[in-house]
């Protein structure tokens, strides 16, 4: 007769998805969160519009979508961008508008994506595109991780059951045995 321990692995099994949906869930809500943040637009530059001076004056910007967003710029917009070797240039639209013009055309030439912060349409600095929301990284590979745990403990837990009814057999082999 074979004795099995159906109850603390369904248990366990239960617990392990439990924690696989708070954890879905969880990464779902920091997604929707963070994609609400509006202020914030990434693409590659698709106009550089200068004054009589060579000074800066708007720029445009494409995003994945496909969608073109002109962005006007202040006296303290600031500018953190890289030229095609990886020198960083760090300025202002104050100090240096005729050279943050070159800057965006060079981008523009090389399909360089940037990153843009903005408010009611002036962009309030200009830098090289973020590889992706830290935060939300972070959320996926914290789900995985947690996943991963939940999918090892309940694995321990099944194993531990098994173990349980090996063990059993093996008592019942030498009490029929001995």
């Amino acid at each position: 007769m074979r004795v099995t321990n159906s109850v603390p692995r369904a248990g366990a099994l239960r617990i392990a998805l439990a924690m696989i949906v708070a954890f879905g869930v969880a990464i779902a809500h920091s997604s929707t969160s963070f994609a609400q943040d509006s202020s914030v637009a990434s693409g590659i530059v698709v106009g550089v519009e200068v004054d009589d001076s060579g000074n800066l004056t708007r720029f445009a910007l494409s995003d994945s979508t496909g969608t073109v967003t002109t962005f006007d710029l202040s006296f303290e917009t600031k500018y953190g961008l890289e030229n095609q070797a990886g020198d960083r240039w760090v300025s202002s639209q104050g100090e240096e508008s005729a050279e943050a013009a070159r800057r965006l055309r060079d981008h523009q030439e090389r399909f360089a994506p940037i990153t843009v912060s903005f408010a009611n349409g002036v962009a309030s600095s200009v830098v090289e595109r973020e590889e992706g929301k830290l935060e939300t990284n972070l959320g996926y590979l914290f789900a995985v991780f947690g996943i991963t745990w939940a999918l090892f403990f309940a694995y321990v837990l099944y194993m531990g059951t098994k173990q349980q009814v090996l063990q059993h057999e093996i008592a019942k082999l030498k009490s029929t045995l001995g």
